[in-house]
């Protein structure tokens, strides 16, 4: 990598970052829609009954989020089995 290359790529870096910060304030309200989409098309596939979902902001970049889900017996041993590990994988850093 050349030094232009260099020097361009730090700066673009340097302003991704600048907007990261000035966004990751609003980011418990986009988790949580995004959380509550997927759970959506469980719940239209008859694979959970209901469910409810919350993000809160802890601090900079950290998050909690819960989720209430009603399902049956037959329901959680699919969820477990078959969804989460797939679901956990995409999430992986």
């Amino acid at each position: 990598m050349s030094h232009l290359q260099r020097e361009v790529s730090e700066r673009l870096f340097s302003v991704f970052l600048r907007f990261a910060f000035y966004f990751e304030p609003f980011a418990p309200p986009a988790i949580s829609f995004y959380i509550s989409r997927r759970l959506d098309e469980l719940h239209e596939r008859g694979l959970i009954s209901g469910y409810k979902a919350r993000t809160k902001r802890l601090g900079k970049f950290h998050y909690r989020v819960d989720m209430d889900l009603d399902v049956t017996a037959q329901q959680a041993l699919y969820v477990i089995d078959d969804l989460l590990p797939s679901q956990l994988k995409r999430l992986r850093r």
